[in-house]
Parts: C-alpha cells; sequence; structure tokens
C-alpha cells in the first residue's frame, strides 16, 4: 500500500538482530537465550519469536517480487531515499562527484558479492568469522 501510494517515499530497512550470518543454532545475545534456524530467532525453548536476521539484499528482494517494482525503485528505497530523509544525499545514497565511495556490488539474482566502504574493499570473509566468534 505504501509503495503504491508513494514509491518515493518509500524506505527499506531491516530490524535483523545480532544473529544475522550465523550458522543455525543456539547462541546467548545479550541476556537472552536464543536458537536460530535459517530466517529466524526463537527464545530458546519456545515458539516465541525473538527478532529476525533478514539481511537487506533480502529485503530488495523480498520488495521487488511483492510489489513488480523496479530494480532502480528497490534500490532508491535503500540507498537515495534514506540518505535524502536524513538529509545526506550528497555524500550518501548516490554514487557522484564528491560523495563517499560506499558501495555494495550486488551479484545478478541480488545477493551481495563485494562491499566498498570510502572506497575501500571489506574483506567479507574476515567479518563472518569475527562475527561468527563472538558469539560462539
Amino acid at each position: 500500500i505504501a509503495y503504491d501510494s508513494h514509491p518515493d517515499g518509500v524506505i527499506l530497512v531491516t530490524d535483523a538482530m545480532s544473529a544475522m550470518g550465523l550458522v543455525p543454532g543456539n547462541y546467548q545475545l545479550g541476556n537472552m537465550n536464543v536458537t536460530k534456524d535459517e530466517d529466524r530467532v526463537y527464545i530458546e525453548g519456545t515458539d516465541t519469536l525473538a527478532g529476525s536476521v533478514i539481511t537487506l539484499d533480502a529485503c530488495i528482494r523480498n520488495f521487488i517480487q511483492f510489489t513488480n517494482c523496479s530494480l532502480i525503485e528497490a534500490l532508491e528505497a535503500v540507498t537515495l531515499h534514506p540518505a535524502v530523509l536524513l538529509g545526506i544525499e550528497k555524500t550518501k545514497g548516490v554514487i557522484k562527484p564528491g560523495a563517499d565511495a560506499d558501495l555494495v556490488l550486488l551479484s545478478d539474482d541480488l545477493f551481495v558479492k563485494r562491499v566498498f566502504v570510502a572506497g575501500e574493499e571489506v574483506d567479507l570473509e574476515s567479518i563472518d568469522v569475527q562475527v561468527t566468534e563472538k558469539f560462539q
């Protein structure tokens, strides 16, 4: 409904908790013991949802599937629109001279392949290892 009424105002976000990216299993997140499956986190020993672990690239894929919007519209919903809302569209959410070189390269099927922060490539494998080690 929001997309149909005002597509230029749509902003996609994820409410993923810190278990995002971890393999399914049991973890302690803060003071809560949780069980993570492929796409959800439950309070351990219950069927009570503790939170989401959806990634932003999955949000993009879902948004396109659910709304039939264009790829450009979906990408603007995670880049330009949030930057405009925050008043930082001169340096964030755009690719142009003078803007920060924070970029994400997606595969043809819209999965994150490479990430650049301030023009420097981020070692994604190193981040995965650091996150996994933190919660094991």
